[in-house]
């Protein structure tokens, strides 16, 4: 499955020099938040492969980098995983990709996705000086685009957030980063406003 071959292309990949955050530290992070709660996740593999994958295409300017890193998975792995597990990675790294829990009837998909959309979400959450260094890197993400159209695109995006009534879907995160999450994002978009 995961041969020293395709960890050494997801390196390579997650290497790309116009990444500043999505980058092989951050699946490193979301790996080792990952191992802080094993027992909560349904399909540990499909959760890990998701974690390895979400990202492997990685251009703002794509309209479907989500469904080209799941071609890229099925492309490096497809062979060596039953279907089942590849189908239910795929499904959890379109819910990243759209930000939702994907409509199913499986209770521990969606408790699997609530889960990894907490972890992308966890940042928000984080000690000011990761935030603003955070903030910092997605801008170097986006250098195609002019700086007042960035700082709108942000603040409407940062501001999506603060209109959820949860921005932390379980309850560990929820307990754990809601309140700082939404003092970082009030913060951003104040300094987004005012440049």
């Amino acid at each position: 499955m995961l041969t020293p071959e395709v960890l050494a292309e997801l390196r390579r990949r997650y290497g790309e020099p116009h990444r500043a955050f999505h980058d092989w530290a951050r699946v490193a992070e979301l790996i080792d938040m990952a191992e802080e709660v094993a027992g909560g996740i349904g399909d540990r593999t499909a959760f890990i492969l998701a974690i390895l994958f979400h990202r492997a295409v990685f251009d703002p300017r794509l309209p479907d980098a989500a469904g080209r890193s799941v071609a890229t998975m099925h492309e490096l792995i497809g062979a060596s995983l039953p279907g089942g597990t590849l189908d239910r990675a795929a499904m959890l790294i379109r819910a990243v990709s759209e930000q939702q829990i994907p409509q199913t009837e499986d209770p521990s998909l969606r408790g699997d996705a609530a889960l990894l959309l907490d972890f992308e979400h966890a940042v928000l959450g984080s000690e000011e000086a990761r935030y603003t260094a955070y903030e910092a890197a997605i801008r170097r993400e986006f250098p195609h685009l002019p700086d007042d159209r960035y700082r709108q695109a942000r603040a409407a995006m940062l501001t999506m957030h603060l209109w959820k009534d949860r921005i932390f879907i379980t309850d560990r995160f929820h307990l754990d980063r809601e309140k700082r999450a939404r003092r970082n994002i009030a913060k951003a978009i104040a300094a987004l406003d005012d440049a």
